[in-house]
């Protein structure tokens, strides 16, 4: 057992380091698009290999674990987190390379009026982002509450957002296409948040075996 439970640990800190990069290139995606840096989106097109490949490392250790170890019910609980967030973090990754693609679209593109709520919604995202991983990291239940509370903040975000770039669109024709991107930009952080909520919702569960998704989410203790 004493090497089983080195192994899970070891798994356990392997999807840690994965977050850290996940975190990185979430931040470096939207930054490129607001600094219209080339750099920092090409930084992300090459760390996209290596979220991969640690994706593909913890679902053959995870499984693995699970095959052959036969685990206990707390340790069963604790692979199928990891699992479910190496899937989570990995989509994440996806939708920073969807940003740092738009960025680079937007590399000689002319400014439009002046998009409010974009750089807003995008810091709320990785504050999502990063309590979602403090509260797996350091099994912090009220952390994980406030990601699942922000949902709503993200969302309204992204409502706004279309709504802004409708108008700005219809006043000048010229900038439909950034509009678009920009609004897919938004879709892309939406889901980020989306994933960052599923975290959350997998630590409740991981410490009290509490379902709280499809919005079951106001009465969630804080132990």
């Amino acid at each position: 057992m004493r090497h089983f439970h080195e192994e899970l640990q070891e798994l356990k800190q392997k999807l840690l380091k994965m977050s850290l990069v996940v975190e990185e290139v979430v931040r470096k995606s939207t930054d490129a698009l607001f600094k219209r840096d080339l750099d920092l989106a090409e930084e992300v097109f090459e760390d996209e290999k290596l979220i991969n490949r640690f994706e593909i490392e913890i679902d053959d250790d995870g499984h693995g674990l699970l095959a052959l170890d036969q685990p206990m019910a707390v340790d069963l609980r604790l692979i199928t987190a990891i699992l479910k967030i190496n899937t989570d973090l990995e989509r994440m990754g996806d939708h920073a390379i969807n940003i740092a693609e738009r960025a680079l679209l937007l590399l000689g593109a002319p400014p439009i009026e002046k998009i409010v709520d974009l750089p807003e919604m995008a810091t709320t995202v990785r504050k999502m982002l990063r309590n979602a991983l403090g509260s797996f990291v350091n099994d912090d239940l009220v952390l994980a509450e406030n990601v699942l509370k922000s949902d709503d903040q993200v969302d309204a975000f992204n409502d706004g957002l279309n709504e802004q770039l409708q108008k700005i669109m219809e006043k000048d024709s010229s900038v439909i296409k950034i509009g678009m991107i920009l609004i897919r930009v938004g879709h892309d952080l939406e889901r980020i948040a989306d994933l960052a909520n599923n975290i959350a919702e997998g630590v409740i569960y991981l410490k009290q075996g509490k379902e709280v998704r499809h919005h079951l989410r106001d009465d969630c203790p804080h132990s």
